[in-house]
């Protein structure tokens, strides 16, 4: 068994305590009597013995207790970035935070599921620019020579769409398991995802955001897990949780442990759940259904406020969405209520009021949204236009790194060059 099948045997025995417990008792409790004396007896040729005959199995061996495991990050290393976007001054300071942030991850992902990386562990983490993956996740993890190469896109964690830990956390969870689970390797790519996604409580930060950046109507996002596809990600993290919620998080730390002691990931889901695959993914799609049923029920209102946008009609729709944040403010779409909110207001010409409003949404609430690159980019034109040219400097930069808008990217160069003149 690896070092690392012995630290989720660790992990799994408070599961098993109880019987254990039980068994230890039964096989070494001392004898309710001393045996009776035997006489003895002349010596007889022993009797012949049949080749059928049962053979006794032998005496159970004693409980070895694993060997303690130490973190260790002597396999971890950031990479150099070799894009050109390692010398952008607002990509520089996240590059010089990832270290910290991947000690951060190493914590985060221990206190959340009790798997840690250890010295046999050798996970590179290449920082990369997201226009240039091949790629749309958090992250690609895949098998290298001598451990497993993660890329990891920059300009989402300079945005802020994720917090670059949670991130951090979930690519080594997957990054552990492919070098010490070949059953997990094996796996379908929900489940990698979903596993890795859950241990490292990534899960929740990251399915609020593919919900939110979804065109599509939300039943058409609970896909059967062999026809997740681009979904894979978001199908397998609500599968996995479905498990949880149904068996709790013990079950799936079980399922994770029997594929380390070579299971495959249906035998292995048997084991922890009772359930078949096809029992599974039932329970996972209409609990999925019905949640997101529930957290998408303020869609269409959020919808409706950008219509009435787009007809330019700016003040029905501040007044719609002023009385959604205040009414909604934990809504799946209070951040994004918030951004639309802000932009009405810049059209409107209230220039200080979208200067606090987008401000106070790109501080302390930056993932709740999907738009982060064009609320920086009308926070530098509410700033430009109300006279603070050079606080509009910094917005017209992190506009200019948004990887999913040619456009934005365009017109944030254009308005940052005005201020610099």
């Amino acid at each position: 068994m690896s070092p690392r099948a012995r630290r989720w045997a660790a992990l799994g025995a408070a599961v098993a305590c109880a019987a254990g417990g039980a068994l230890a008792f039964y096989f070494f409790r001392p004898s309710p009597r001393p045996p009776a004396p035997v006489a003895a007896a002349p010596a007889k040729p022993p009797p012949a013995v049949s080749s059928q005959a049962l053979v006794p199995p032998p005496p159970p061996a004693p409980t070895v207790a694993p060997r303690a495991q130490i973190v260790s990050w002597t396999g971890l290393q950031i990479a150099t970035c070799e894009s050109d976007l390692r010398f952008d001054p607002m990509v520089t300071p996240v590059l010089g935070r990832l270290d910290q942030d991947l000690l951060a991850a190493v914590k985060d992902l221990k206190d959340a599921s009790g798997l840690f990386p250890v010295a046999e562990d050798r996970v590179s983490f290449v920082p990369v620019s997201r226009t240039e993956a091949s790629f749309r996740e958090a992250y690609a993890a895949a098998p290298a020579e001598g451990g497993v190469r993660v890329e990891v896109p920059l300009e989402p964690l300079v945005l802020a769409w994720w917090p670059s830990r949670q991130v951090l956390a979930s690519a080594l969870a997957e990054a552990i398991l492919l070098q010490e689970v070949p059953r997990y390797a094996q796996a379908p790519a929900w489940l990698r995802h979903g596993i890795a996604l859950y241990l490292s409580r990534f899960g929740p930060t990251y399915a609020n955001r593919a919900v939110l950046d979804s065109t599509l109507p939300p039943a058409q996002l609970v896909r059967p897990l062999e026809e997740a596809g681009d979904l894979a990600w978001l199908d397998g993290y609500w599968a996995v949780r479905a498990l949880s919620a149904r068996r709790g998080d013990e079950a799936v730390k079980r399922w994770v442990q029997r594929m380390f002691e070579g299971r495959t990931w249906t035998e292995a889901l048997l084991d922890a759940s009772g359930e078949t695959p096809q029992a599974f993914q039932e329970k996972y799609m209409a609990r999925a259904t019905a949640r997101l049923r529930d957290r998408c029920a303020n869609r269409q209102a959020v919808a409706d406020a950008v219509a009435l946008l787009r007809l330019q009609k700016e003040g029905e729709a501040a007044a719609l969405l002023t009385t959604f944040v205040q009414n909604n403010p934990l809504d799946l779409y209070a951040g994004n209520a918030k951004y639309f909110l802000n932009y009405a207001r810049f059209r409107l010409g209230d220039y200080e009021d979208a200067i606090n409003g987008f401000t106070d949404l790109l501080v302390n609430d930056p993932a709740t949204t999907t738009w982060q690159g064009k609320a920086h980019y009308f926070l530098g034109r509410a700033y430009q236009l109300a006279g603070y040219r050079p606080l509009a400097l910094k917005e017209y930069m992190l506009a200019a790194l948004d990887p999913d808008s040619a456009l934005l990217r365009k017109l944030a160069r254009q308005h940052l060059a005005e201020v610099e003149e």
